[in-house]
């Protein structure tokens, strides 16, 4: 009988190889990106764009809320209740703030025509290579 070649988090880090596992901390690394550059582009378009004030003050709470989920996840995992995760609360608190923050950014780059150009076309460019990276290793694996 052939058992399954991944069982937990240390075995799955186990099957990839040196070049797919450095994809997937490349992954790690735009993740934690995208937010900035999409934060650092809803300053600027604060004080570009004001006709669209209120679209922007969305984008920053998106973006704020999507960093103190991730806050919490990475320096205090034991502050979320065990109930939250096995409940799924947890999780659809994930998908909802990075849906929102999505969808925000995506409404904010389009009323703005992406402008400022740099910041924003960054952001899309990081998106793509994100999705690269987490994609080639786990296709691969599977």
């Amino acid at each position: 009988m052939e058992t399954d070649p991944i069982t937990g988090y240390a075995d799955f880090g186990l099957a990839f190889s040196g070049p797919q596992f450095a994809l997937v901390l490349v992954g790690a690394a735009l993740i934690r990106l995208i937010p900035l550059l999409i934060f650092v582009s809803a300053i600027l378009k604060l004080r570009r764009f004001p006709e669209q004030r209120p679209l922007h003050w969305i984008v920053l709470v998106a973006t704020l809320l999507v960093a103190a989920l991730g806050l919490i996840e990475t320096l205090a995992p034991g502050a979320v209740p065990q109930s939250w995760r096995t409940s799924g609360l947890w999780s659809f608190l994930w998908i909802f703030a990075v849906s929102w923050l999505a969808v925000s950014w995506t409404r904010s780059a389009i009323k703005t025509g992406l402008r400022p150009r740099g910041l924003d076309i960054a952001t899309l460019v990081a998106a793509a290579a994100l999705l690269v990276a987490l994609a080639l290793p786990l296709a691969v694996v599977w």
